[in-house]
């Protein structure tokens, strides 16, 4: 837990990163063979994340990821902490919204749980391997 706290201060707390994480996340599905859908999930996995999420939101979801339950109550809300433990969900939401596949939508609502399906994990697998 702790390497994947220094990984996400380190890479997630410039400008940009949520945007190029995304594009790398996509690159890297596509190196995997993904297809399209997969590769739409990868590039819109994180949409939802506010705007002006800062360092220490990102670095208490990893430490929140230890305790579901705490991290379920306190994603409840409009605070910006709240919504982004809460993006994959409203994430989810908003591709539904736009017109995306059942299957975007439901990589996109689980893409922080334990992978099951083989999109899941190689999803999960594009997500980590696109943070330095």
């Amino acid at each position: 837990m702790l390497h994947r706290v220094q990984q996400t201060a380190r890479y997630l707390g410039s400008a940009g990163a949520d945007d190029r994480h995304a594009t790398e996340t996509a690159r890297i599905l596509r190196q995997l063979g993904a297809d399209e859908e997969l590769v739409v999930a990868g590039i819109l996995h994180d949409a939802a994340k506010p705007a002006n999420t800062l360092l220490w939101h990102r670095v208490a979801g990893v430490l929140l990821d230890a305790a579901p339950r705490v991290r379920a109550r306190l994603a409840r809300g409009r605070s910006t902490f709240a919504r982004y433990l809460d993006h994959a969900r409203r994430g989810a939401e908003m591709a539904r919204n736009d017109g995306a596949s059942e299957r975007v939508v439901r990589l996109i609502a689980r893409h922080h749980q334990r992978p099951v399906t083989e999109d899941e994990r190689l999803l999960a697998r594009a997500d980590r391997e696109a943070l330095p």
